[in-house]
């Protein structure tokens, strides 16, 4: 019987090692500064503008949507409760109420992070040095995370997503555009409908939320966007003011953005630390 039972606990053992090998590798990313997660000061913080300088974590799927989250250069969990501010920091050899997180999904592949143990969200943007901590009751902007996969997010911070100017050439409308919170919001139906967003083969881009026309150059090269960030418009003064924030999130996007990546029919424009500034549907 001892000998069963420790075969047991044995082949227990090495499918949980077998279950965490294979998780999924991510980045965490603030969605409202759009910095991903690093370690400041012993603390996870909100603080790194690239996916090279982030913590790397893999994550452990429990029951239901209750995750653990690892620490892959020390092997260690990560811990919320540390300290009275119940910071977020690595260091904990095993999973229990402070490791484990409930991962509720929201609108537009974000998601929130509730402490199992204390039922509170984890917020960002913490003190000056943006920590994170499970302090909040509310999930809203500074509770809201984005669980970026790590292979993907290195590709486009480093290589280029394989994106040329070829590739994405064509007739547009613009479904999505960041607002000055850095949120990205869906157009309206009627101004979705008006929106327009147009590129040729020499890099001309003619783009309208239906007020005015704005017209730029830009040069794309493996996933990177090149501009010099001039933008031509039109001077209507547009009637209502979802048109002139919507104006405004489409400038901001052709003179900021340096990340272009195509999924299908779509193609997404993003800032250089991953930040989604505008997205596109093929007409």
């Amino acid at each position: 019987m001892k000998n069963i039972l420790r075969s047991f606990l044995a082949l227990s053992f090495l499918l949980a090692a077998q279950a965490i090998a294979k998780a999924e590798e991510i980045y965490l990313q603030s969605v409202q500064s759009g910095k991903y997660v690093t370690v400041v000061g012993g603390k996870l913080a909100a603080a790194a503008p690239d996916a090279n300088s982030a913590i790397r974590l893999d994550t452990v799927r429990l029951q239901g949507n209750k995750m653990a989250f690892r620490d892959l250069r020390s092997g260690s969990f990560v811990r919320a409760g540390v300290g009275q501010g119940t910071f977020l920091a690595a260091g904990s050899p095993h999973i229990r109420g402070w490791e484990t997180f409930e991962v509720i999904d929201l609108r537009g592949r974000t998601v929130a992070l509730r402490s199992l143990q204390n039922g509170k969200f984890v917020r960002a943007g913490v003190g000056k040095r943006s920590h994170l901590a499970a302090v909040s009751e509310r999930a809203s902007g500074w509770e809201t995370f984005r669980l970026v996969d790590a292979r993907s997010a290195r590709q486009n911070a480093g290589q280029g997503s394989g994106v040329d100017l070829r590739d994405i050439a064509g007739n547009y409308r613009i479904t999505h555009i960041a607002a000055d919170n850095g949120y990205l919001v869906q157009l309206g139906q009627q101004m979705a409908a008006r929106a327009r967003f147009g590129l040729d083969g020499r890099g001309a881009v003619s783009a309208t939320i239906g007020c005015n026309n704005l017209s730029t150059r830009i040069a794309v090269r493996d996933g990177r966007i090149r501009t010099d960030g001039q933008v031509m418009q039109t001077k209507m003064r547009c009637t209502g003011q979802g048109e002139t924030a919507a104006e405004d999130g489409l400038r901001r996007a052709l003179t900021t953005s340096r990340i272009v990546v195509r999924e299908g029919r779509t193609v997404i424009f993003k800032a250089a630390n991953g930040a989604e500034l505008m997205k596109l549907r093929r007409m």
